[in-house]
């Protein structure tokens, strides 16, 4: 009997010693909190040619580290209920302070800058695995004139202003803000003859985006002259493809009159996400 008694207990204590080592750490180690035992950022909204950034900031309430590599396990326990998930690498010229990035143009061209954010729902005694897509936030934009009339072989140089340019980018909703004017220049290809730009934006933000153009001339012949073009039609979804590059092109077109010579820019092309023409 006592043999017996001896299994009985061995038998009876099996079931009660195999329930534990499948719970262990959730009933003892963290009984009020969530883990996020793996965050995967997942890179494939971008740009051809545009490399994953070396390391990048998470940031979820008051917790903020720094990781790199598209997999990790986030070293802190989070408390039951709701959290937002913020991810943004650090990006020459973009400066980020409580969620919102602001872009320095005049420091030069920006670098590629992403952003991904989820929301989730910690429940106590729970590991999670996360996936948070990124989005790419700056775009490449291109302006082409191709100059026609008599000036065309004294015009020496093009500057320029573009209006309604996103001078910041709120990280946790995607809104474009604090409308900014830009300075371009413009240079000429030797190639083809025409004058190009290419400037990198955060977006555009505001109901008007305007091309102003001041265009100088060898030996001040003719003087210099300022024109401007209403971009706002073809940069209006702007914001809507950042991974494709956009190109605008249109005809710089002077002819003489009886006030000397009068300009106008006409028939923008786009090759991208934008359409339109304007005048």
């Amino acid at each position: 009997m006592k043999t017996l008694k001896v299994v009985i207990i061995l038998i009876m204590a099996a079931p009660s010693f195999s329930g534990c080592t499948e719970y262990p750490i959730y009933d003892i180690t963290y009984p009020k909190y969530g883990k996020i035992i793996s965050l995967t950022t997942n890179w494939m909204n971008r740009g051809s040619n545009i490399e994953i950034p070396a390391s990048y900031t998470l940031k979820v309430g008051d917790y903020s580290t720094i990781l790199s590599g598209t997999a990790n396990p986030v070293e802190n326990l989070f408390s039951a209920g709701k959290h937002i998930i913020n991810i943004w690498n650090t990006a020459g010229n973009i400066f980020v302070s409580d969620r919102i990035a602001t872009a320095d143009y005049a420091a030069g061209n920006l670098e590629w800058f992403f952003t991904g954010r989820q929301e989730i729902v910690i429940e106590k005694n729970r590991d999670y695995s996360i996936i948070v897509a990124m989005q790419q936030q700056v775009r490449q934009l291109t302006l082409e004139l191709d100059v026609t009339g008599d000036a065309k072989n004294r015009l020496t140089d093009i500057d320029a202003i573009l209006t309604g340019v996103a001078g910041t980018l709120d990280i946790d909703d995607g809104t474009h803000g604090t409308p900014s004017n830009v300075a371009l220049m413009f240079a000429e290809d030797p190639l083809e003859g025409k004058w190009k730009v290419t400037v990198r934006l955060l977006g555009i933000t505001g109901p008007t985006r305007i091309l102003m153009l001041k265009l100088n001339f060898a030996g001040s012949n003719p003087s210099a002259y300022t024109l401007s073009s209403d971009l706002s039609s073809l940069l209006a979804a702007f914001n809507t493809d950042k991974t494709n590059p956009l190109t605008l092109s249109a005809r710089l077109i002077e002819t003489p009159s009886g006030a000397g010579i009068t300009t106008i820019i006409t028939d923008w092309i786009s090759e991208g996400t934008s359409s339109g023409t304007a005048n």
